[in-house]
C-alpha cells in the first residue's frame, strides 16, 4: 500500500517535471518576441552609468569598455570602489582615459552599513549620480553597443526596474561549462517563464531604475538586509506600485577559466538569498532540476510496466537532448563534454540545494558573508528631499 502511494506519488511528480521542461523551454523561445512588445518607451533621458569594482575579473577590459562605447546620447560613468589604490581601480584609470569624450570619474565608497559588500560599494555613486536615471551593470557582463539604448526601452512609466536575464559565454575550461549549464539551463528557464507570463524579478547582472523611484521605495534601507540586494530592490519597487521588468535583451556574462569551488560557493550564496528571500521558489527548485524527475521516473516505472533503469534513461536522455537542442536554438556554446557536464550539473544543483537548508555563511568576492546579519541604518534618511 505504501509502495502504491510512493509510485503514484511518484508518477504525478514526473508529470508535473516534464511539462514544466516542455513549457519552459517553449517560454525561452518565445520571450523575446513577447517582452519587446512592453518595450514602448522611445525617448532616451539621460544616464548616470554605475560601475561597482573589486577585483579583476577575466577580459576585465573589454566588459568595462563595452559600458563606455554605448550608442546613447547622453550619459556620464561613475566607477565605484571601496579602494583607490585597488589593481582593479587602477586598470578601469586607464580604460577611462581611453575615451576622453564620456564624461566620468572615480569615486570612493566608505560606507559600511550593508550586510552585502556590494550595497556599501553602491552607496556613493547611486546617492552622487548626476542623473535619474541610473543603469548598473557587474563587471564580467559584456554589453553590447545598442544595450543601453534597447533595455531603456523597457523603463516605462508603470516598471520601476528593468533587470536582464543574463547567458554565459566564452567558457573556456570544464568548472566554467557547468557553471553555465546551470545558468542557462534551469536558471534561464526560469527566468524566461516567469517574463513569458509577465512576472519579473531581480537580478543584478544589470539594473535600470530611476533614482527618485529607489528612494520612494525606500533606499538603501530596502535593500541593505541582504546579499539578494537586486531581489530587494524588486519588492520595494513592487510596494510603490511600479513594476519589475526582464528586458527583451539578455545579457552576455563572461566566464573565461572558471575554479569549481567558486562556482559552487557562488551558487550557494543564491540558493541562500532564494532560501531567505524567497522561500517558495527555493522549496519548488528541484523540479526545475533533472536528478530528482529521474529518480520519481525509476519509483513510477512499475505502473507502466517498465523496468526502473528504462525509465530513468528515457527520462535523462530526454531532458538532455531537450537542453542540448534550446542552447542550439538559442545560438549558446556548448562542448563535446556535454553529457558528462549534465551530470555534475545536476549532482552539484542538488548539492547546493541541501547545502542551503543548513548554512547561512556565503562567499562574495573571495569574502565570507552572514547572510542573516542584520544591517545597520543608512548614512542618510532614504526618502528624497
Amino acid at each position: 500500500m505504501i509502495f502504491d502511494v510512493i509510485m503514484w506519488a511518484a508518477a504525478i511528480y514526473w508529470l508535473i517535471a516534464m511539462a514544466l521542461l516542455f513549457v519552459s523551454i517553449a517560454a525561452t523561445i518565445a520571450q523575446p518576441w513577447l517582452a519587446v512588445r512592453r518595450a514602448t518607451r522611445r525617448d532616451q533621458p539621460a544616464v548616470s552609468v554605475v560601475l561597482p569594482v573589486k577585483l579583476i575579473d577575466d577580459q576585465f577590459d573589454r566588459t568595462q569598455e563595452s559600458a563606455l562605447t554605448q550608442h546613447y546620447r547622453n550619459f556620464d560613468v561613475t566607477v565605484s570602489s571601496t579602494d583607490l589604490d585597488a589593481p582593479a581601480v587602477q586598470r578601469m584609470r586607464a580604460i577611462l582615459a581611453r575615451h576622453p569624450t564620456v564624461p566620468s570619474r572615480v569615486v570612493l565608497s566608505t560606507a559600511k552599513f550593508a550586510v552585502s559588500p556590494k550595497v556599501d560599494n553602491l552607496y556613493a555613486p547611486f546617492i552622487q549620480a548626476s542623473h535619474d536615471v541610473i543603469f548598473m551593470k557587474d563587471a564580467n557582463v559584456l554589453l553590447e553597443p545598442d544595450a543601453l539604448a534597447q533595455h531603456m526601452r523597457e523603463l516605462t512609466d508603470d516598471v520601476g526596474l528593468v533587470c536582464a536575464i543574463p547567458y554565459c559565454a566564452r567558457l573556456e575550461n570544464f568548472a566554467a561549462h557547468v557553471e553555465a549549464a546551470i545558468i542557462n539551463g534551469p536558471h534561464a528557464r526560469m527566468l524566461f517563464l516567469a517574463s513569458a507570463l509577465g512576472q519579473g524579478h531581480g537580478v543584478g547582472k544589470i539594473m535600470l531604475f530611476r533614482r527618485s523611484d529607489f528612494l520612494r521605495a525606500g533606499g538603501f534601507d530596502a535593500i541593505s538586509h541582504t546579499v539578494g540586494e537586486d531581489n530587494a530592490l524588486a519588492k520595494a519597487m513592487r510596494r510603490i506600485g511600479k513594476r519589475p521588468v526582464f528586458s527583451h535583451r539578455p545579457v552576455r556574462q563572461e566566464l573565461g577559466v572558471r575554479n569549481f569551488a567558486d562556482v559552487y560557493h557562488r551558487q550557494l550564496r543564491w540558493s541562500v538569498i532564494r532560501r531567505n528571500d524567497e522561500l517558495i521558489s527555493f522549496l519548488a527548485e528541484p523540479i526545475c532540476q533533472a536528478l530528482p524527475a529521474v529518480i520519481a521516473s525509476a519509483l513510477a516505472a512499475p505502473l507502466i510496466g517498465l523496468a526502473p533503469i528504462v525509465a530513468a534513461s528515457a527520462t535523462l536522455i530526454v531532458w538532455f537532448t531537450l537542453e542540448t537542442l534550446l542552447s542550439m536554438a538559442k545560438g549558446w556554446q556548448l562542448s563535446w563534454a556535454a553529457p558528462a557536464v549534465f551530470v555534475i550539473r545536476e549532482a552539484t544543483m542538488l548539492a547546493v540545494w541541501l547545502n542551503a537548508w543548513v548554512t547561512d555563511r556565503v562567499v562574495w568576492a573571495k569574502s565570507s558573508v552572514n547572510a542573516r546579519t542584520g544591517a545597520k541604518p543608512s548614512p542618510v534618511p532614504h526618502e528624497e528631499g
